[in-house]
This record gives structure tokens, C-alpha cells and sequence, in this order.
């Protein structure tokens, strides 16, 4: 009874603390409806009311239980019982449930065993109550704390509904009452439950919360354009303009080359032109070099561009920062003059470089914030640091803060009044790329020649020293020599097919092709892996496609060629001149292309033959000067050839057929067959089944030949390239011996390449898809919507003959 009395102690002891804190029966409490902070014994006991309430009669009479067993330590008849009591309640409780699974666990154990008196197993019961106890209060205690720092968090509004999940929690208690778990499993789900219940609740109150989640990278709207063959005045210029204008709230809008540390990568050009084709407004500064540099030519071109086809999808201010003595501004920009600032003329003419930057940002900084989305605060502006550190020589020139120049002055030995000089300006590695011996004299002070020599001299080995680092490859390759008569094929991977057949043309007319060989992980390693290829190459040839449009591949090779200064040339297979990307219309628009959409092929190869490599003469002195003009009027500006309104077509006195039929020679008569009886069907159909014409492929010994009564000027391949893109729809009689020949490879990589649709009929048995097949062909099998229709005998052929008709009718119109 030791036990039972202290036990009773203990319970009396924890009624009159509760009592005094003013917690009585199921109410608490709080004077004036006012909120107060509650003792941690009295949130337990608001927490345990949350769980009594569902189920209050029960807990009364498990409680009755326990005091019958215990004895006289609670008074019978009670009708509130305590906050105190109800923890009691729900520890005793928790202690049956684990007496229980013990008890089943311990009757598996001793099986016929006789059973103790009842008397006896109350004391064992007892003693185990006793030592379970203990833990059931820790964690009891440790789940109240953290229930009360979550109520604590919630408004009084979630009361009920945290009462809700107090009796889905009894419900399922009760469930898991039955599968016997530890009082410690049920205490932490129902934990779990509260907080998440918590949660919901103040999501609900608060729906305008903010989740923490990673911010989303927001793109710089406003780019500043300007020449990067500038002089050191007028980059000068542009540095302060960028940086006052980062100061005045668009420091995260505004995207300058120099800020974004791209200066010195291989898709330095790529990047900028990537952001004048996304941003919302620009800022040109213009000048004599800013027209005479590709790359700011390029950049005004793709902007003009954008305005043509949407004149709100981007703003374009002008600055004009010198006179134009060699060159003047282009009629295109005509439209942009009225609003441009005039650094050149009036009153501004003789400011200085600091009051014209002033005269700028007060002209555009009220036009330029309605382009700015992220308006962040000024940047503070750091000075440079005065410590010498030697961080200088991980980095290259062009990426030098002011401090890193002045710790190499330093290094050089200059003194210090002539290094303050350089500080004073501003200078570093950016400006210092582009000074002059007449820059040092005239807007740095530095009247010393011996100084100026040695800067200058230094400037040039270090820039030696950095060209030769495994990094700097596309800085060696611009100086590289390119091999005569070499070709490098630019195309998008979707035009493999005809890639190859365009390279194998080019290598039987003595040219070296090379071209892309892997595509890399990212568009620096793609050019890294490929650039020195493009390098050795005096031409590069473009194939222009429907895939081409969008291509990454496309972009990013073209733009590293043009940067190269190689001679493109484009093969114009599909005119996607308006779908074009802005900065490829800039870059290709003027370069000279070859119609293979509206020529013929053999015509349009003997026009790039002769682009690549002239003749230098041509037997017969009167065809020479017709010989010449033909091929000057095949070679155009892609700009004017995608634009003319009416193109060079080849004119027949025969239709155009329907069907093309492609096939290998020994199944010619059987190719008859079917040509008649599908003409019988007013399906005009072509396949080259006359002997008069040469053999076509080498590996097929193929004995296909064209018509006879064509010009004979025009070869057999022109004469498929013609039909194939007239015809609706391309017949594909398949074989052992066709799956092998050219004539398969090249029929059907054209007709995927023109999009023709490609009807497949089996003249003699072969597996499905064809295992021996060259791996494009099987490609292109593998894609059919429907698998061959099978002719291979008499009996099939006669029974399924209809089918191909029927085939064929779906895919095309048949005339009336």
C-alpha cells in the first residue's frame, strides 16, 4: 500500500497546483476574455481536455476502475473531475493498453500454465503499472511540449478544428488498439497529426503566406549595346553609364557583357545575341566603330528585326557618342532618330565624359524604368581593396578589378603617383584592354615614356602568356591557318540523312567535308569539342531546314563561325526565312545561298561547286561568259533569295506524277505492273524504268534510268530530286537486295528530308523491321505508321493490290 499512498500523494499534490492556477473541470479560466501565457501543467491539461471530450463517459468509467484497484484515492461520485485527474485517466489508460499486449504476449509464452489468482496478478500488474509509468509521463510530457508550442503558434479560431482531429485520433486509437502498439508509437502519430492539422489551419488563415522556395531566376530585360572594338573613351563611357544606371535601381536589370563575366568564353557572341533576341529594351551607343564591328552591326540588325515584325516587343534608345566621319547611321534606324541623344552637337559637344554620362541617364532613366522588373536597390559601391593579395594571377586581364590592376602595377614597379592615376580613372582589366600610348598621355597623365613602354610591353606578355592557356582554345583558333578547298557542314542532328548524302556529293567533286562529331553536354563543351574543326575550314556551308529553325546546334555554330571570320554559304533545301531566329536573319541574311528548294539538285551543286572552287577556266570561248552568268545568278544573298517573289522554276512539257516510285532493278517488271495498274487508278506515277539513261549508284548496279525524251543536259539524280518533290507520295518496293542499294539510302533520306509520305509494299519476303539494313533506313522503317503490305507472290499480290490503291487514295487527292 506504500506505493498506492504515494501514488494518491502525488495526485493530491497535482490537484492543488491546478487549483491554484485557477483550472477547474473542463473550463479555463482567463479574466477580462483577455489571452494570457498559460504554465506549462495547464497546457497539458488544456491539451488532455482536447482529448477528453470525445469520449468523457468512458475515460469516467476506466478511472472508476482504477481507483477500485487502487483503492480509496479519488472520491467516488465525482461529477467534474479535474485537469489533473483527466491526465491521470489517459496515463492509465495507456497503461491497460500496454498491460494488455503483455498479457497476450506472456499467455503465448507459458500456454497450459495455470493462471495466479487475482490477487496476485493486481500486485504483478502493480509493480509493472509502477515501472511503465514513468515512461508513459516522458512521453507524455515531451509530446505536450511540443503540442503546446504548436498551439501556441495557431489563433484561438483553430480550437475546433484541432478538436476534430482529437476524435479521429481517439477513433483511430481504438483501432490500433486492437493490433496492441507501444503507448510511444500512438503519442508520436497523433503528435504528427496535431502539426500538420496546425498547418492546414493557419495556410487557411493566412493564405497570403509565402512558402520559403527556391526564387525563380529572373531574366535581365534591358540590354546596352556597344561596340567591343571600341576605344578606351568610349568604353569609358559605357562603364559609367552601366554603372550609374545600376545605381538608380536597375543594378539586377540591366545586362552588360562586362558584368557577366563572359568576355573571355568561347560563346561570348552567342550569349549577347541570345540577349538582344530576350530583352525589352536596349541602349545603342553609337559611334564609328559600333558600324563598323560585326558583332554591334549583328546586334542593331536582330534588334531593327524584332521591331519589324512586333514594334512593341522591344524598346530601342540611341545614344550618339561621337560625329561619324567614316561611316554614317543606316536608313533602317531612321525611324529611331527623333528621340536619339546628340552627345556630338550643341552645348553637350564640349562636357565632359562624366556630365555626358549625367545627360544620358537623365534622358532615358524615366523610359528605361518601365522596362524594369526587379528594381533592386543601388549596389554600395565598394572601394578597392588596398591589400595585396596576388589574386591577380588567377584571373585574366579582361576580368581585373581596379585593385587587382593596382597590385600588378605594383608588382611592375610603377610608382605610385603614376599608379593613383590609373586608380583615379577607374581603370581596370576592361579599360585596360583597349589603351592606347595617346589614352595614357591625354586621359590618364602618364607624360613618362619609359612607364608607358613598360605598361604597354607587360600588357602584351601577359596577353601571351593567356593565349596560350589550354582554356583560351578559341582565342589560337581564330589565328589558325585553314586548309584550302575544305568544307564544314553545319546542320541540325535531325538532318543527318541528308548531311551524308550532301558530304558524299561534295567528296566526289574533290572537296574535304568535315562536320560535327559530338554534341557534348552543354553549349560551351559542344563548341569546345567542335571548334577547332571549324577552324581548319576556309568554308562553311549551312544546310537550312525546317529543323534548322530552332536548332541550338545550329545557332551556336553559325554565330562561332561568323566570330572565326569563315566564308558561309547557305543550301537553302526549305525557305524558313520568317521563322528564322532574329540573330540568324542578322548574321545569315547577306551571306550568299544556293536554292536547292526550287532548282534542281545537279544545277545547284555545280552553282556551289563553283562557289567553293571556281573554275579556272571553261573549254569554248562562247560559253565561258554564259557559263559564268549561270552561275552568278544561282548564288544569292539569303536575305533576297527567301524573299523573291517569283523563283526560278523548271518547266516540262509532261505532269507532274502523284506517285514516286522507288525500287532496285530486279524487280523491274513487277514495278511496271504496279505503275500500270495505279495509273489505271488515275494515279500518274514516275519511276526511271527506261533503258536509255545511265546507271545510277555504284553499289546497286542499278539499271533505273529517267525518261528519254528530257533535255539530256539534265542528269538522273536532278531528275529524281524534281519528281520526288512534285510527287504526293513515295511507293517503297522492298527487297533483300533494295535494302542494301543506294538507291534505298537515297530515295527514301530524300523523301523523309522533303516530308513525303512513304507507302511501303514487300515484293519478296523479308523480316520485319529489316535486320540487314543500313541503320538510317531501318529508322525510318521503324517510324512507319502502318508495317508493308505484302505482294511477295501471285496470290497476294492479286488479293492486295486494292489495298495499296486504297492506301495511296488517302494520302492524296485524286484529280477530276
Amino acid at each position: 500500500m506504500t506505493n498506492m499512498d504515494d501514488t494518491e500523494e502525488k495526485e493530491e499534490t497535482q490537484v492543488e497546483n491546478e487549483e491554484t492556477h485557477g483550472v477547474t473541470g473542463d473550463q479555463t479560466q482567463i479574466p477580462n476574455g483577455t489571452a494570457m501565457m498559460e504554465p506549462a501543467t495547464h497546457e497539458d491539461s488544456k491539451e488532455t481536455d482536447h482529448i477528453k471530450d470525445a469520449d468523457d463517459d468512458k475515460i469516467n468509467k476506466e478511472q472508476l476502475d482504477i481507483n477500485a484497484n487502487e483503492g480509496p484515492s479519488i472520491e467516488k461520485g465525482h461529477e467534474k473531475v479535474d485537469a489533473g485527474d483527466e491526465k491521470l485517466c489517459v496515463q492509465q489508460e495507456n497503461i491497460n493498453i500496454q498491460e494488455e499486449g503483455q498479457g497476450d504476449q506472456d499467455s503465448k509464452q507459458q500456454g497450459d500454465q495455470q493462471q495466479t489468482s487475482e490477487g496476485d496478478t493486481k500486485n504483478r500488474e502493480q509493480l509493472e503499472n509502477e515501472k511503465n509509468i514513468k515512461n508513459v509521463e516522458e512521453t507524455n510530457k515531451d509530446a505536450s511540449a511540443i503540442i503546446n508550442v504548436e498551439i501556441k503558434e495557431k489563433p484561438k479560431q483553430s480550437a475546433e478544428e484541432v478538436r476534430h482531429i482529437d476524435n479521429d485520433t481517439k477513433k483511430s486509437h481504438h483501432k490500433v488498439h486492437r493490433s496492441k502498439p507501444t503507448p510511444v508509437e500512438k503519442d508520436s502519430s497523433f503528435v504528427k497529426e496535431v502539426k500538420r492539422e496546425a498547418k492546414r489551419v493557419e495556410d487557411r488563415l493566412n493564405p497570403n503566406r509565402s512558402h520559403p522556395s527556391k526564387p525563380k531566376k529572373v531574366k535581365k530585360g534591358i540590354f546596352v549595346s556597344y561596340s567591343p572594338d571600341a576605344g578606351f573613351l568610349e568604353r569609358k563611357f559605357v562603364v559609367e553609364t552601366v554603372r550609374q544606371l545600376k545605381e538608380n535601381n536597375l543594378a539586377e536589370d540591366i545586362w552588360f557583357d562586362k558584368d557577366e563575366k563572359n568576355t573571355d568564353n568561347p560563346c561570348w557572341f552567342s550569349q549577347r545575341m541570345e540577349a538582344v533576341e530576350k530583352c525589352r529594351a536596349a541602349v545603342l551607343i553609337l559611334s564609328d566603330s559600333y558600324f563598323m564591328c560585326p558583332v554591334s552591326v549583328y546586334e542593331g540588325k536582330a534588334l531593327l528585326e524584332r521591331q519589324m515584325v512586333d514594334a512593341s516587343s522591344v524598346k530601342v534608345d540611341l545614344v550618339l557618342f561621337s560625329s561619324l566621319e567614316e561611316t554614317e547611321i543606316p536608313r533602317q534606324y531612321n525611324h529611331l532618330l527623333r528621340t536619339m541623344v546628340d552627345l556630338t552637337a550643341g552645348i553637350h559637344a564640349k562636357k565632359s565624359l562624366a556630365e555626358k554620362t549625367s545627360v544620358v541617364i537623365g534622358s532615358l532613366m524615366e523610359d528605361l524604368e518601365k522596362y524594369a522588373v526587379i528594381n533592386s536597390p543601388p549596389v554600395p559601391y565598394t572601394p578597392p581593396e588596398h591589400d595585396f593579395n596576388g589574386e591577380y594571377k588567377k584571373k585574366k586581364i579582361c576580368q581585373w578589378s581596379v585593385g587587382d590592376l593596382q597590385e600588378w602595377l605594383f608588382k611592375l614597379g610603377i610608382k605610385e603617383f603614376y599608379r593613383q592615376s590609373l586608380a583615379e580613372g577607374m581603370v581596370d582589366g576592361f579599360l585596360l584592354m583597349s589603351v592606347t600610348d595617346q589614352d595614357m598621355i591625354h586621359h590618364l597623365g602618364i607624360e613618362s615614356r619609359v612607364v608607358r613602354k613598360k605598361i604597354m610591353q607587360q600588357i602584351l606578355l601577359t596577353l601571351d602568356k593567356e593565349h596560350k592557356q589550354p582554356d583560351n582554345w578559341h582565342l589560337r583558333a581564330r589565328t589558325q591557318k585553314s586548309k584550302s578547298n575544305s568544307v564544314y557542314l553545319v546542320y541540325d542532328p535531325a538532318d543527318v540523312r541528308l548531311a551524308q548524302n550532301l558530304k558524299a556529293d561534295l567528296l566526289k567533286k574533290g572537296l574535304q567535308v568535315i562536320h560535327h562529331q559530338k554534341l557534348g553536354q552543354s553549349k560551351e563543351e559542344f563548341l569546345q569539342l567542335n571548334g577547332p574543326s571549324i577552324a581548319t575550314a576556309t568554308y562553311v556551308l549551312v544546310i537550312l531546314t525546317d529543323s534548322a529553325t530552332n536548332s541550338p546546334f545550329v545557332f551556336h555554330e553559325v554565330l562561332f563561325s561568323d566570330w572565326l571570320g569563315k566564308k558561309i554559304v547557305t543550301a537553302m533545301f526549305h525557305n524558313i526565312w520568317h521563322s528564322l531566329r532574329p540573330a540568324l536573319k542578322a548574321v545569315l541574311g547577306e551571306c550568299p545561298s544556293v536554292d536547292f528548294e526550287t532548282k534542281l539538285y545537279g544545277e545547284s551543286m555545280d552553282v556551289l561547286e563553283h562557289y567553293i572552287k571556281p573554275l579556272r577556266s571553261v573549254p569554248g570561248v562562247v560559253l565561258e561568259q554564259a557559263y559564268l552568268n549561270k552561275m552568278a545568278d544561282g548564288l544569292k544573298p539569303l536575305g533576297i533569295l527567301a524573299n523573291s517573289t517569283s523563283p526560278t522554276e523548271y518547266t516540262s512539257d509532261e505532269a507532274e506524277p502523284r506517285v514516286f516510285i522507288s525500287y532496285q532493278w530486279d524487280m523491274q517488271s513487277k514495278v511496271e505492273d504496279i505503275k500500270r495498274l495505279l495509273e489505271a487508278n488515275s494515279f500518274l506515277c514516275w519511276a526511271d524504268i527506261s533503258p536509255t539513261m545511265t546507271q545510277r549508284g555504284h553499289s546497286s548496279m542499278s539499271t533505273r534510268s529517267g525518261h528519254s525524251h528530257v533535255d539530256s543536259s539534265e542528269t538522273l539524280q536532278s531528275q529524281i530530286q524534281r519528281n520526288m518533290k512534285a510527287a504526293a507520295v513515295v511507293l517503297c518496293c522492298i527487297t533483300p537486295k533494295y535494302m542494301q542499294s543506294d538507291n534505298c539510302v537515297k530515295d527514301l533520306t530524300l523523301a523523309e528530308t522533303l516530308h513525303k509520305p512513304i507507302v511501303p509494299v514487300m515484293l519478296r519476303f523479308c523480316p520485319w523491321p529489316p535486320e540487314g539494313a543500313p541503320s538510317q533506313v531501318r529508322k525510318i522503317f521503324v517510324r512507319l505508321p502502318s508495317p508493308p503490305i505484302d505482294l511477295s507472290n501471285e496470290k497476294l499480290f492479286k488479293q492486295n493490290i486494292h489495298v495499296v490503291v486504297e492506301r495511296i487514295r488517302k494520302v492524296i487527292v485524286v484529280p477530276k
